[in-house]
């Protein structure tokens, strides 16, 4: 669990995303929320956590920073222990209220694990579902993946 945490860490400091090393007030804002509240609270966990009343609590406490570490917080611990029903369930929300602020180097990180599950739902039988995941990868990847991912797309509704 304690590397778990450690690679936590370095995932959600925002400076280790930043493309410049500028520390914003809501960086710091939100490297202490996780510092002081979201780390604390996993090394308590000893099963998956219950991210809906971590979730309160950062809210009532934060407002909408908390969400956003909520959200955060939630995508990376569920990719990291491969968890693709909770981060489905986070990255929609995550993408959609802080897409254009989610650092580059994230958004490849998401959009790769994406489009691997993605390829693993074609390849179970949940084709729809697949397509679907794939297709919501691609704002998120790098620019240079975008026409393989496309032509993966195009394969996948031809049935290939």
């Amino acid at each position: 669990m304690y590397s778990f945490i450690v690679s936590l860490c370095c995932l959600l400091s925002t400076s280790a995303f930043a493309q410049l090393p500028t520390h914003t007030l809501h960086e710091q804002q939100m490297n202490k929320i996780f510092h002081e509240e979201v780390i604390p609270y996993l090394k308590t966990c000893d099963s998956t956590p219950d991210w809906n009343t971590f979730g309160k609590r950062l809210i009532s406490l934060y407002g909408d920073t908390g969400e956003e570490v909520l959200l955060l917080s939630q995508t990376i611990y569920s990719m990291q222990q491969d968890d693709w029903a909770n981060f489905s369930t986070a990255i929609i929300p995550y993408a959609k209220k802080y897409g254009l602020s989610i650092p580059a180097k994230q958004r490849y990180a998401f959009s790769d694990y994406m489009s691997r599950n993605a390829r693993l739902l074609y390849q179970s039988g949940h084709k729809e579902e697949g397509i679907r995941w794939q297709i919501l990868a691609l704002p998120l990847a790098r620019e240079a993946d975008h026409k393989e991912m496309l032509d993966t797309i195009e394969r996948m509704k031809k049935g290939d």
